[in-house]
């Protein structure tokens, strides 16, 4: 289940697991209008926040939960994830998590705090002997070796999508078939 919502006739429609899954069947049962607009907003916010495929995975934090709702709900909106929203994303995140997804995510958590470093680094400044505290040559040592990490990163998302891919049969005992889609 990569995805809440899957796109038909150019519209975000809710996936077959939201009608079977406790969690998101609540959402988009408690919104009375027609169009379901609101279900549908919180399940793609749902998405974009949980899901390791989401384009917001490169924010933490606020920065991440603002430009979703920003996304989602528009500049001026005041919505807040209430406890049904809550619910369903620690749902998600359950039924999304393998260990390939959790070696992703703390994959992705190493990669940023390589790059704080990066940022960081700062070949001036000297330990209280006068001495560089960092060396230039293990700089360029590291700068050499980015590329692998990219590559690597890369390679364990290709096999994350691979595992999702295969794992889409069943999810939370909910089976897809022509017959739900």
């Amino acid at each position: 289940m990569s995805s809440l919502l899957e796109i038909n006739n150019h519209l975000a429609v809710p996936s077959p697991y939201v009608l079977v899954v406790k969690e998101f069947k609540e959402l988009y049962t408690r919104d009375k209008g027609k169009g379901k607009e609101m279900a549908v907003k919180e399940l793609a916010y749902i998405y974009f926040k949980c899901s390791y495929n989401s384009p917001y995975t490169i924010y933490d934090g606020e920065e991440k939960e603002s430009k979703i709702k920003e996304s989602v709900f528009g500049e001026e909106s005041n919505w807040k994830p209430d406890p049904t929203v809550k619910a369903a994303c620690d749902r998600y995140l359950k039924l999304m998590d393998t260990h390939a997804v959790l070696l992703l995510k703390a994959a992705r958590k190493s990669v940023k705090k390589l790059e704080k470093y990066f940022e960081d680094i700062d070949l001036t400044i000297l330990d209280d002997n006068g001495k560089p505290i960092y060396s230039a040559k293990d700089l360029v040592a590291n700068l050499t070796k980015v590329g692998d990490v990219v590559v690597g990163l890369s390679k364990l998302e290709e096999l994350v999508k691979k595992e999702d891919q295969e794992r889409a049969v069943t999810r939370g005992g909910v089976e897809v078939n022509k017959y739900n889609q």
